[in-house]
Formats: structure tokens, C-alpha cells, sequence
């Protein structure tokens, strides 16, 4: 008879082999197109709206991870995770064949639609079939998938636009796609831990995507399309807090919510959401931004910029590992993201003050302390979230971490590249021209610039990072300080 932990290993094989592909996929095609952004801004124009590539799918695939989690729970999880795939791999297709950058934008939605299921249904997967006090152990492979994904997304989308062109970087999810569809046929199909009539919380969805849609819009145009104290500005502000309201307002009388508000109202699982946010914000903006920063201000080629985010992988798939396992060996998990976001956010104003004198290596070494620092967040609060929410609820439950960590990054995004983007435009001595040219000219473009040119511009960027750091360091603080908040594990109610 096999020992109760050989079980665990067992079942564990048998859901991650066929989920981890389906992981990558979703996580990887967040950050894939950071070091691909000059290229397709030189291709298809839109530079002041590049941020939106991102912000597009990352906001898609917010308001795509509660229905996923809902349906799963209700159909069953494995055919929700196949439909997500078909949508995912469908849009990748349209987004490679894109004629325009309206239509990329339109089509990178798509694909979100289709991604934002992706992370929701395989942690539920895995939920469903391993223990409570096991889960420690294996939500750290989940965070070394997505970690490794994320990472080095930009580093996959970097060979794939210098070998071959940005639009290989939408082709090659096609062969994968599909392969996750088999892989995930691997899983055992259980019966649905929910029954009753499906009644799809259709205004609650519309409700959040246009109040999503107008703050991100908001945070991305402010400085530039919109000046920070216009009235048109404060209309989009206005206009996403109403929306925010009302979709409260409906969600709290539906009878099957698209936000589940009670569950919001559990601090084991509201008080590790605004943590995720914040760990969103910081992770995606570092992931998006800093191949740009190396580009622009080192003077790196695409390769090059996306080869150096390497170092931060490593550390954050280590982090994730042990610190997943130190939860299932302790049974704490509430300390772990407390130290990690202090631990970033010591490291992001190291770099806003060191970021002038300091060579490349120093920066990188930097880097990796952020990534040891957010690799010891969602691993334990992935566990808290499922432990405090009971099987019958783990797909709402982990929609809600995968929501906040869109919401965290497309808002972090949208928020880091308005103020850089601000910055630029109000460079001195022709300097913020000069950087536009060079990113309507792609990463070709900075080769023929001048020893003159270079020092401007690489001056210029240092002063629009320096505050950008800031910014990212004020936000992993923010989490630390929730974080300590965040209560202890209760085991005797695990199930």
C-alpha cells in the first residue's frame, strides 16, 4: 500500500504534467513582447500607446479569471482549462497576422481571454487533487513556473524578434497551444464540486471590464495624452470610481457573482489579494520596463537586454522553491511575503539612488534581490487563499489571486510607463525627441546615434528610471506593510 505522501507525488504528476505547459503559456505571454516593443512601435507605429500591447491582454485576462474559475467549478475544471486553450491559441494566430496596431491591441485582448484562464484553472487543478498541508510544498513548482515564465518571456520574445520577426513571437504559440491541449488531456476529469443553474453574471463582467478599462486608460494617458489635471482626466477617474460602485453595488445582489464580495470580506483571502496587487504592480512593470531601461539607457542590444533578465529568473524560481517547501515544513505562510516585498522594495531604492554611477553589473545585482524578494510572495498566499476558501470554493478562490495579480499588473504597467513616458516628453535640449526617435527607429537606431546623442539620451533616461524605481519601491512597501496584516494559517479548518 502506498504511504500517504507516495499518493500526494502521484496525484501531484499526474495534474502538474498536464497543466504546466498551459502555466507557461499564460504566464509567459505577459512579458514575451517587453524586449519586442521598439520593433513593433518602429513596425506598426503607436508608441505613446505601447504600454497598451500589455495593458490589453493583462486587463482581458483580469476580467476572463473569475468566469474561468466560476465555470470550472461548476463544469468541471479540465474542460474549462481546454476551452481557455482553443480561445488562447486561436487569438495568437490573429495577433501574429495583425495588419495594424489597433487590430494587435484588439487581438492581444483576444488572446487574454483565453490566457486569463490558464493560471486560474491549473492552480485549481492542482488544488483539488493534493492535500491542504501539502500544497506549501507544490504551490512552489507553480511559482517556479510562473516565475520562469515571466522571466524569461522577454528573453524567448528577444531571439524570436532577432532571428526571425516580432510576429514569430504570436506563431510560436500555436505548436505550443496545442500541445497543452493534449498534455492537459492527461488530467483525471472529476465530477464538478458545484451543481445548480449557471446564471452568468453578464452586467458584473461588463461592469468591471468598463470600470478597469477607464482607470488604466486614465494611468496610462496621464502626462502625455491627457495633462495630470484635466478635466478630461478627472472624467476617467470619475467615471471608473462609479463604475467600481456599482459593480459592488450588483455583485452583492447577484445570485451567482462574477466577484464574489463575501469572500472579500474574509481577511485570509482580501488581505492576501491587495498584497498580490501590489506584487503584480512591481513584477510586471520591472519585467516590462527594464529590458527598455538596458536598451535605451545601457545601450544593449534586444538579445543582450533580454538574456540579463536571466539572472532574476534564477532567483526568483529559487526563492519560490523554498520558500514553497518551508511553508509545507513550518506550516507558516503569512511571514514569507513580508520579508520578500520589504526585501524588493529595499532593492528598487537601491537602484533609484545607485542608477547613475553604477555600472551594469551592480544594476543586475540589484535586480536580483527584487527577484529573490517576489519569489517568496505567492507561493504561501496561494496557500493561505485556498486553505481559508475550502475545496468546494477553490476556483473563485484563486480567480481571485490571478485577478489581482492582472489587476496589480496592468495598473503597474500602465502606471510606470505613464510617468516614464511624462518624463520624456519633458526632457530638455531636444532629449525627449531624440528618445522618440529612437524608439520609432527600433533598437537598430541607437547604434548610429552620436557620443553626444547617447550621453543626452542614456542622461535622460536615467532621470525618468530613477523616478520610476521610486515608484515601484513605494508600491513593494505598500505590500509589506499589508502583508503584516495578513492572518496565520488555521490547519484544524484545512479541507
Amino acid at each position: 500500500m502506498a504511504k500517504p505522501d507516495d499518493a500526494q507525488r502521484a496525484a501531484f504528476r499526474r495534474v502538474f504534467g498536464g497543466v504546466a505547459m498551459a502555466m507557461f503559456l499564460a504566464a509567459a505571454d505577459q512579458t514575451i513582447l517587453a524586449t519586442a516593443l521598439p520593433t513593433i512601435a518602429s513596425s506598426l507605429g503607436g508608441i505613446t500607446d505601447l504600454s497598451w500591447v500589455v495593458v490589453a491582454y493583462l486587463l482581458a485576462a483580469t476580467v476572463a479569471a473569475p468566469l474561468y474559475g466560476y465555470v470550472g467549478d461548476r463544469i468541471g475544471r479540465r474542460r474549462a482549462l481546454l476551452g481557455a486553450l482553443g480561445v488562447f491559441t486561436v487569438a495568437s494566430a490573429a495577433c501574429a497576422l495583425a495588419p495594424s496596431f489597433l487590430f494587435l491591441v484588439v487581438f492581444r485582448a483576444l488572446q487574454g481571454l483565453g490566457g486569463g484562464g490558464l493560471m486560474t484553472l491549473a492552480q485549481s487543478l492542482i488544488g483539488e487533487h493534493i492535500a491542504p498541508r501539502e500544497r506549501g510544498r507544490y504551490a512552489g513548482y507553480f511559482a517556479i513556473v510562473f516565475g520562469l515564465a515571466s522571466t524569461s518571456g522577454p528573453v524567448l520574445g528577444a531571439y524570436l524578434t532577432e532571428q526571425f520577426t516580432w510576429r514569430a513571437v504570436f506563431f510560436v504559440n500555436i505548436p505550443l497551444g496545442l500541445l497543452a491541449g493534449l498534455l492537459a488531456l492527461r488530467v483525471p476529469h472529476l465530477a464538478p464540486p458545484r451543481t445548480g443553474r449557471f446564471r452568468p453574471d453578464v452586467v458584473g463582467a461588463l461592469l468591471f471590464c468598463a470600470a478597469t478599462t477607464a482607470l488604466l486608460f486614465a494611468l496610462s494617458s496621464g502626462g502625455h495624452r491627457f495633462a495630470w489635471l484635466s478635466w478630461p482626466l478627472a472624467l476617467l477617474l470619475a467615471g471608473a470610481g462609479i463604475g467600481f460602485v456599482a459593480l459592488a453595488f450588483w455583485e452583492r445582489r447577484h445570485t451567482d457573482p462574477l466577484i464574489p464580495i463575501h469572500y472579500l470580506r474574509v481577511p485570509a483571502i482580501a488581505r492576501p489579494d491587495l498584497v498580490v496587487l501590489c506584487f503584480g504592480a512591481a513584477l510586471f512593470a520591472t519585467i516590462i520596463y527594464l529590458p527598455l531601461y538596458l536598451q535605451l539607457g545601457r545601450g544593449l542590444g534586444i538579445g543582450a537586454s533580454g538574456l540579463l533578465l536571466l539572472p532574476i529568473t534564477l532567483a526568483q524560481v529559487s526563492a519560490a522553491s523554498i520558500t514553497g517547501r518551508l511553508v509545507t515544513l513550518t506550516g507558516e505562510a503569512a511571514i514569507f511575503p513580508v520579508i520578500g516585498l520589504s526585501l524588493a522594495a529595499l532593492a528598487f531604492g537601491s537602484l533609484a539612488f545607485a542608477i547613475y554611477g553604477a555600472p551594469t553589473a551592480m544594476v543586475l545585482a540589484l535586480t536580483v534581490l527584487v527577484g529573490v524578494g517576489l519569489g517568496m510572495v505567492m507561493a504561501p498566499l496561494q496557500v493561505l487563499v485556498q486553505t481559508a476558501a475550502g475545496r468546494h470554493a477553490l476556483g473563485v478562490a484563486t480567480a481571485s489571486l490571478s485577478l489581482c495579480r492582472s489587476v496589480g499588473g496592468a495598473t503597474g504597467v500602465a502606471l510606470v510607463g505613464a510617468v516614464l513616458f511624462a518624463l520624456i516628453d519633458r526632457a530638455a535640449d531636444g532629449a525627449g525627441a531624440l528618445l522618440h526617435q529612437t524608439l520609432e527607429g527600433g533598437a537598430a537606431s541607437v547604434a548610429r546615434l552620436t557620443p553626444e546623442e547617447r550621453a543626452a539620451m542614456s542622461g535622460q533616461v536615467n532621470d525618468a528610471y530613477r523616478v520610476a524605481f521610486l515608484l515601484l519601491a513605494a508600491i513593494a512597501a505598500t505590500g509589506a506593510l499589508v502583508a503584516r496584516t495578513v492572518p496565520r494559517l488555521d490547519w484544524s479548518k484545512a479541507d
